[in-house]
């Protein structure tokens, strides 16, 4: 686990009451103390970021997002708290997204260009296949196409949708099976017969 002290017992006491002071202006409002806590703790989440191998325009990306959810989340704050421990726990939920949403994305390419070469063995028609695909998911609306993509590109389940969007799951259902009829229709008229159209969507999407 990656360490974000390096100092004495008596300097990070010291560290911890002024990070009290600190945290309870931001709690406040104050924008001073927040760039006061970006600059004290924006090159830490760097090498914590470094250390899951992302690059410096992904770190940076992430610390950035760290700290706008640490200004929204401002009036939450408990100053007695460990002020370092909710940054850092931000910080972590960030990573661990970035790094399954990279690990389905991943996962997706891979399986689709599998999954292609099994149902079709001529590369021009795989390639037209994939375009015709990218084509359907584009005439979605953009409620569905959002749902859809989340669920089927990158992994989030209907629940987590639901919350994220402020929507209920049977609205989340409801989308990803309109969207699928959507592209099912499209292929169809591409000349995909059903029974195997069928088998084609469940292969690529489940």
């Amino acid at each position: 686990m990656y360490n974000f002290r390096n100092q004495t017992d008596t300097e990070m006491n010291a560290e911890e009451n002024d990070l009290k002071k600190i945290a309870e202006r931001l709690h406040q409002g104050d924008p001073v103390a927040f760039r006061i806590i970006y600059e004290a703790y924006a090159p830490r989440l760097a090498g914590y970021c470094a250390g899951f191998g992302f690059t410096k325009e992904e770190a940076d990306e992430i610390i950035q997002d760290t700290f706008v959810r640490l200004w929204k989340s401002r009036e939450k704050i408990v100053p007695q708290n460990n002020l370092e421990g909710y940054i850092v726990t931000i910080a972590k939920h960030l990573v661990y997204n970035s790094l399954r949403n990279r690990s389905y994305r991943e996962n997706y390419i891979r399986e689709m260009g599998y999954r292609l070469e099994k149902s079709r063995s001529a590369g021009n028609e795989e390639r037209e296949l994939q375009q015709l695909i990218s084509k359907a998911m584009q005439q979605l609306p953009d409620r569905c196409r959002q749902i859809f993509k989340k669920n089927k590109l990158e992994g989030y389940s209907v629940s987590q949708i639901a919350e994220e969007m402020h929507i209920s799951k049977s609205t989340v259902e409801n989308q990803l099976n309109k969207g699928l009829k959507i592209i099912r229709r499209s292929l169809e008229k591409e000349g995909y017969k059903p029974t195997a159209l069928i088998f084609l969507i469940i292969e690529l999407f489940y």
